[in-house]
């Protein structure tokens, strides 16, 4: 996907509370991001004075505005230049005296940049629970990948490399053969399920038990794994949010929510879902090329077991024309 279409979508940059009045420097699309708050809420900048081309994020934030360390041009959060210190105070400012200010919001507990008008909101968690009653949530997993956005994030979706990645975890090579399922195109991403036996203790009690897989996707790299135990109706939502940094390195925000064992420490659904993520590092990253191949024909298909990922990568080549979303819900 080339950079201009990712640019009109929300991408979290970091945690709320790594974002202070001490400007800071993030990765976004193979860019700078300047990030900082004031005592209205967060701004995000390209880090990038427009004068000399010199970082804003080595800068300070005076009196609600962003001064720039190499010649002190100071900018409000419209991102406008508002002084000048080496002009006399009555001289005008040129109109192209701007700093380029990106829309930016704060959710999930996540600072999110939009480099351009945003196509699509921010998603919602499947049935929107997050922070709702009866609901626990936290981040899990936070790493930086050395591979592409679209990578990890058909990882995730992807099934059928449970029995050899995540053998007598996830899966078994006595039940590697995928049946048919369905994907539903929805105006935002996709939407497929299945049923297995699976081997933890910890959600399958040890394959005595089915556990149907909810997966919910909101291109570009959004993506929800809905664990539902069908002997309890216990429900675990696993979702990553992904930051594209750069072309090739991404990184991941895993949070964990939970309708059950509300009383009980994380630790245990933590460790169970860091040792996932893990496994899965290792073999990603050894993926070539990092970014999905332009072509089809570059990699070898099968039909069923890599149906879903097949249509995420179609979507992706779509949105190079990008269409407008309306709020998502599952």
């Amino acid at each position: 996907m080339s950079q201009p279409a990712l640019a009109r979508f929300w991408h979290p940059i970091c945690t709320s509370d790594e974002v202070t009045e001490q400007p800071r420097r993030f990765t976004l699309l193979d860019d700078f991001v300047v990030a900082f708050r004031d005592e209205n809420c967060v701004a995000a900048f390209r880090d990038l004075c427009i004068h000399r081309g010199a970082a804003l994020s080595l800068g300070w934030v005076r009196d609600g505005t962003l001064v720039c360390p190499y010649h002190g041009w100071q900018y409000d959060r419209s991102g406008a230049c508002v002084k000048i210190p080496s002009r006399p105070a009555d001289a005008p400012i040129p109109a192209a005296a701007k700093a380029q200010a990106y829309h930016v919001q704060e959710k999930y507990g996540l600072v999110w940049v939009g480099m351009e008008e945003p196509a699509a909101d921010i998603p919602l968690f499947p049935g929107d629970v997050y922070g709702k009653p009866g609901w626990k949530s936290f981040i899990s997993y936070r790493e930086v990948w050395n591979t592409s956005a679209a990578r990890a994030v058909e990882n995730f979706m992807d099934f059928s490399h449970f029995p050899y990645v995540h053998t007598g975890i996830l899966g078994t090579e006595e039940t590697a053969e995928i049946a048919p399922y369905t994907v539903e195109k929805r105006e935002d991403g996709l939407f497929y399920f299945l049923e297995q036996e699976e081997p933890s203790e910890l959600y399958g009690a040890g394959g005595k038990q089915k556990v149907r897989y909810e997966y919910t996707l909101v291109v570009p790299f959004t993506i929800h794994l809905k664990k539902i135990e069908l002997g309890t109706g216990r429900e675990t939502i696993i979702s990553q949010l992904t930051l594209p940094r750069t072309s090739k390195t991404t990184e991941l925000f895993v949070f964990i929510l939970r309708n059950h064992s509300l009383d009980e420490a994380d630790t245990p659904f933590q460790e169970f879902t860091n040792n996932i993520m893990e496994q899965d590092r290792v073999v990603v990253q050894s993926q070539r090329p990092e970014e999905l191949p332009d072509s089809l024909r570059e990699e070898l298909h099968i039909k069923v077991p890599d149906a879903a990922s097949l249509l995420y990568r179609q979507r992706l080549a779509s949105l190079a024309k990008v269409e407008v979303f309306g709020p998502y819900g599952a």
